[in-house]
Order: C-alpha cells, then structure tokens, then sequence
C-alpha cells in the first residue's frame, strides 16, 4: 500500500476566484530556492505559492496581512517535516532505521515513534492491506509499469511482520537488509495538517493548500469574508472537471483513486477495487491520508461501512457514480454533475 508518486487529482479551486491549484510529479531533489514561485497582486490582499518539496507540487493561496511570511514559514514547514520523512536519506526516520537492519534496533525520538508504532498497528489492523515497508515495490514501479520478475524481487523485501517496534525502548529495528520503511502514504496528510495549525496561530484571514492527494483550508478569503471551497475532480476522466464541491474549513482532506498509484502489497500489482475514489475529511492528517487508502483498498462494502466514524467522515465514490457520503457532510457537499454521478440516500 503506497500512493506511488501520487498525483493527485483533488484539486483546490478558489471557485469565485476562478483559481485551480493541481499537482504534477517533479524529479526529487532539485533545488528549493528555483522551484519556489509566489505571486503578489498589486493590491496585496491575495498571495499564492507554488513550491516543489521531494517530487510533490505544494500549492498555497493565503489572504490577509502576513500572507507572504506565512507562506514563507509553511513552506520551510514542510521542507523540512518531508525531509524527515524521506526514506532516500540516511538521516530521516526511515534511513535511521533502515541502518540497523540486522542490528541493534534504532531508539527513535518519542514524537516520531508515536507515529512508526501508529503505521504498523495499522498493519497488523488491516492484516497488511496497509503497509509501510513497500519501497521496494514503490522502486520498481517508479519508473512505469513493472515486470513480474521486477516485483517477485520487491515482494520479498516486502513486510511489515520483519520490523520489530518495542515500546519501552521506543525503538525500531528491520531484521534484515533491504527491507524500507515507507511513510509516503501518510506524510501528506500529516504535512498538510501541520501546515493547516501554521495558518491557524497566524494572523491571516485565511489560506488554503494543497500537496500530493492531500488538502486543507481555514478562514476566509480577504475581508468580504468569503469562504473557501475545494472543487473535487471527476475521478473517472481527466478533463480536469469538478464532479463536487466541497466546504470544509479546518480539517485535513485526503482522497486515494485510481490515478494515485496504490500498490496491492500482497500482490506487488496495482489494487483492484470496485472503488472510484475514496476522501477523507479528519483534523487528524495521519488518519485522513491512511484511511482514504485503505478504504479505496478495501472496496465498496467495507468501505460504506464507516460512514459514520467519530474521528472521520467520508466521501465514496462507486464505479457506476454512486456517492456516499458521511451524513455530517450533506450540507458541505454539493454535487455539480448530476448526470454521471448520484447520492445515494
């Protein structure tokens, strides 16, 4: 289960503003300062940021006085919160635990084992359908389609069972070489509800951002005082248009389809599901990103069946253009194309 080199295809549209923000897949790597680009309006009461961060376009609309600073702080946020979590560096969480395979575990700092510990019960929760140790399929597949020898390769580097988690030490260790931890389906989410808390202790009279599958708004736009709204691509075509909009201030949204390239780690193939897409609304960034996937995964029936969770609400969409929604999210929802897709009371 990865969301490999995820494209997303939620996208943030100001709608009153006619302003579409969306995601494309860059090369990891390239240098910051060159990729940031933000525009100021001669009136400065919109500023917006367009940002590459390890291979995921991070896009910022942000209104009212300290907007440019703010955008500044959350973009320097999220360099650093990815780089963190990146595992091709030999200094992230994941390269720190990669370097003891075989070895002594690696004591993590509590924050970041809080989160390891959170994955892998998700694992063993789901019965490995969520994985975090798919970067030798995400490897294989980054460059396109994989062979089967390709991935008969990867899957034997492939699970969570080889990672050995102990909570009194807060410690983690990989019983042998070559297996990768990989947080890429969760980092997203939580990148984006840390950028979300650096617009709330602002001053800023709102802002909205977007990053790989992942999005979030607060506030308002600028002192007409009028509020944001995300625009939900058609998941089953790539024209580019709105099949919903969607008004959800202060919560982290999340959505896995068929374009986010999720890989079936018993498999090593991408998943089969009778899913459209799957999005999932949470304060909890971690939450939302993980379980956008692993609902998507799991398919039709056992994804209607947490419609009605305390910590989420949700957003299905069946491949015949049925639309379930979490009952809290009927008067934030409203469907745009009635002809191809329907809710389902």
């Amino acid at each position: 289960m990865i969301k490999t080199l995820r494209i997303y295809l939620i996208a943030a549209a100001i709608l009153a503003a006619g302003i579409l923000f969306y995601t494309k897949a860059v090369a990891p790597g390239e240098s910051r300062d060159s990729d940031v680009s933000i525009s100021v309006p001669e009136t400065p009461v919109e500023y917006t940021s367009s940002q590459e961060i390890f291979g995921h376009t991070v896009s910022q609309s942000v209104y009212g006085n300290g907007a440019a600073e703010t955008i500044d702080s959350v973009n320097n946020i999220l360099y650093d919160y990815s780089s963190h979590w990146d595992n091709t560096l030999t200094d992230s969480v994941p390269g720190q635990i990669a370097a003891s395979a075989g070895l002594k575990p690696s004591v993590l700092a509590e924050e970041d084992y809080a989160i390891i510990r959170r994955a892998f019960d998700l694992a063993e929760e789901t019965g490995g359908l969520f994985d975090p140790t798919v970067g030798a399929l995400t490897s294989v597949w980054a460059e396109g389609e994989a062979t089967a020898d390709q991935i008969s390769w990867a899957l034997t580097y492939t699970g969570w069972q080889e990672v050995t988690l102990s909570d009194e030490e807060m410690s983690a260790g990989i019983g042998r070489p070559g297996i990768t931890v990989d947080m890429g389906a969760v980092v997203p989410g939580m990148a984006v509800e840390a950028a979300l808390e650096a617009y709330q202790s602002s001053e800023i009279d709102g802002g909205l951002i977007t990053m790989d599958g992942a999005a979030a708004m607060t506030g308002v736009k600028g002192q007409d005082g009028e509020p944001f709204t995300l625009g939900l691509l058609n998941p089953m075509t790539d024209t580019g248009e709105h099949y919903a909009v969607l008004q959800a201030d202060d919560t982290v949204i999340c959505t896995s389809d068929s374009n986010s390239g999720l890989l079936d780690p018993t498999t090593g193939y991408p998943v089969e599901t009778d899913l459209s897409a799957v999005t999932v609304l949470s304060e909890d960034g971690f939450l939302s990103d993980a379980m956008s996937s692993i609902l998507y995964m799991q398919g039709l029936e056992q994804a209607i069946t947490h419609l009605e969770e305390a910590d989420y609400q949700v957003i299905i969409v069946a491949e015949n253009g049925d639309i379930y929604l979490s009952p809290s999210l009927r008067d934030k929802f409203t469907l745009r194309d009635t002809e191809n897709f329907q809710l389902v009371d």
